[in-house]
């Protein structure tokens, strides 16, 4: 079928060629096409001159030079169909200037797209596609080519699949897809500069939101592909016995950051510990949770750990935070006077609440002595408990030198800080 097109058409163009008219039609076209580039390098050096002066960024020159790229195929459209006009007044035929016509308003398209995409590869892709599709439009191709293709085809089953089919799909799905990814993160920005829906709504909805896009993706390209969407149903089948077997863990993981996201027992910014692990919460995704540690390290957390398993989460009703230091004095120390100057020590700091009030208790004696434990709260654990730990008990050991209170030596490890939250 090619074959006898292309030969058809070469016989065509071969008759043509002792034609008047091709030449009248092709000098139409070349002049058309020379008026159409003088005009928009004319209007592009006025329009250049004219917002080189105004203020602002709307009508600058730097904003309006992207969009002169128009200006080339715009007024080779417009030419040329002056010069059909003028043809078709002297009873002169118009084929080749209607074909130049087509392949002109393909060629402003494409370059709409590929400028409302800032020259990205799928805006190549699809101005090619465009560009192809009309290019065999015109000479007649593409009737053949389409029956060629359609020719060409297997057996899947009870299904014929065409390699028509395939191409369609493989365009269809590219665009589709591309289409729906585009109109995903454009509502996923939205709704996450969006103050009036918390975190966990907005996430919810823009995942559920892009299940049901890449569904609607995926029902119209298999249409497209000649597929018969009765088969979804055994589809349906095979991906549940697959996500049974093979997809379980990546299944549980979704399932759990829906949950998650549903109880709102993990937000945004909240410092949780979870096994040997210890972070802020700096994203919630559909698998996994990414954790952000003290030393700066980034731990990707399987949503179904935090399901399933002991989660500590400092920050899930309130922020304020206890601290404990452990010091033991010698037998012979006033006890109740290093029970008071230990207080003291803590009321001194600036994140110490008032309410509670730190306390200060006689624990247990020792072999080395009299073990004294304080605590008190601080109103911010995201501030790190390392910090007021070690001012109060620098605070609580000047105190001790002052008034001849004695630590032994020989306890410095019980003295140091739990290693909790720097």
């Amino acid at each position: 079928m090619l074959v006898r097109t292309w030969n058809s058409a070469a016989r065509a163009f071969l008759q043509d060629l002792q034609d008047v008219n091709l030449y009248l039609q092709l000098l139409m076209i070349a002049v058309s096409i020379a008026v159409a580039w003088l005009a928009a390098v004319l209007l592009r050096i006025f329009l250049k001159r004219r917002t080189a002066a105004l203020p602002g960024r709307l009508f600058s020159w730097p904003s309006l030079r992207k969009f002169t790229s128009l200006l080339p195929p715009f007024f080779s459209i417009l030419c040329i169909a002056i010069a059909k006009s003028l043809a078709e007044h002297f009873s002169i035929q118009t084929g080749w200037i209607s074909a130049t016509i087509d392949l002109a308003m393909a060629w402003l398209v494409a370059s709409a797209v590929l400028l409302l995409m800032n020259g990205r590869a799928m805006g190549w892709f699809i101005s090619g596609v465009i560009f192809l599709y009309t290019l065999l439009n015109v000479t007649g191709f593409m009737k053949s080519t389409s029956l060629y293709l359609g020719s060409m085809a297997f057996e899947l089953g009870k299904y014929r699949i065409s390699m028509l089919g395939l191409v369609h799909g493989i365009v269809i799905f590219v665009i589709v897809f591309w289409l729906a990814s585009t109109v995903s993160q454009t509502l996923e920005n939205y709704l996450r500069r969006s103050a009036k829906l918390n975190y966990n709504i907005r996430e919810l909805i823009v995942k559920f939101f892009k299940i049901f896009v890449y569904f609607i993706a995926f029902v119209i390209t298999m249409d497209a592909m000649g597929v018969d969407l009765t088969a979804l149903a055994v589809f349906g089948g095979a991906l549940g016995v697959g996500a049974g077997l093979g997809l379980q863990r990546i299944t549980a993981n979704f399932v759990s950051g829906i949950v998650i996201l549903l109880e709102r027992s993990i937000k945004i910014g909240d410092l949780v510990e979870v096994g040997n692990y210890m972070g802020w919460v700096r994203m919630l995704q559909m698998r996994y949770t990414l954790l952000e540690t003290f030393d700066g390290r980034e731990v990707l957390v399987p949503n179904e750990e935090l399901v399933s398993g002991r989660v500590t989460n400092w920050t899930y009703t309130n922020e304020h935070a206890r601290i404990d230091i452990s010091i033991t004095i010698a037998v012979t120390a006033d006890a109740r006077l290093a029970r008071e100057l230990m207080l003291q020590s803590a009321r001194k700091h600036r994140l110490c609440l008032k309410e509670p009030e730190p306390s200060c208790y006689l624990r247990q004696f020792t072999d080395l002595g009299l073990q004294m434990l304080l605590t008190f709260w601080i109103p911010d654990i995201k501030e790190g408990r390392y910090g007021p730990h070690s001012d109060v008990m620098f605070w609580v050991l000047e105190a001790f030198r002052q008034h001849g209170i004695v630590i032994p030596s020989t306890q410095a490890s019980s003295m140091a800080p739990p290693p909790v939250i720097p």
